[in-house]
């Protein structure tokens, strides 16, 4: 028994040693994204149908210094991240950015973009390694405003609180209204 303790306190001491040497990823600081998925949810309400979509994509950033703030510390459009160059009306107030394309054949047309914010994913701001993924949702696309059962797919990419702009991925293809 003594020599059992010995054994297990020894190799609870050699794990502890090996695992707190473990390396952190080397990414780049302009983010990197992946598509994962695209999930569609149909329903009709008042003779209107609609789709819920959400595009999930995976993301790597060397710094970790993705999102912005949604509001303000005073509960306005306040505070660092709604001033320049993140204030209403610039190019990068938004930093998730859903271009819809709509199949014609074999080409596509872009459609007006979809933009949003997501928040900041690393709360203590310090510069470090993340991945993970984001998950944006959509729920503008209804018979009245899209009156056809389109195939459309979605170009994304999104910008970190330095304006590195991430590469570009295209979702899967997706049938409109097709979830019933």
């Amino acid at each position: 028994m003594k020599n059992l303790l010995k054994y297990a306190a020894g190799a609870f001491i050699l794990a502890l040693a090996l695992s707190s040497c473990r390396e952190e990823p080397n990414y780049s600081d302009v983010p990197a994204i992946t598509f994962d998925r695209i999930e569609q949810y149909t329903y009709t309400a008042n003779k209107i149908t609609r789709d819920t979509l959400i595009i999930a994509v995976d993301f790597q950033d060397g710094d970790g210094n993705l999102g912005l703030d949604r509001i303000g510390p005073d509960g306005t459009q306040s505070g660092p991240d709604f001033e320049p160059p993140f204030n209403p009306g610039s190019q990068y107030f938004y930093n998730f950015f859903a271009i819809p394309q709509v199949k014609r054949g074999n080409t596509y047309t872009s459609l007006p973009e979809i933009n949003g914010r997501f928040p900041k994913l690393s709360m203590d701001g310090k510069p470090e390694p993340l991945e993970g993924e984001i998950r944006y949702t959509i729920t503008s696309f209804s018979t009245d405003a899209y009156p056809f059962a389109d195939t459309i797919r979605f170009e994304v990419y999104i910008y970190d609180r330095d304006l590195n702009k991430s590469n570009v991925v295209y979702t899967d293809d997706i049938v409109l209204y097709q979830g019933l």
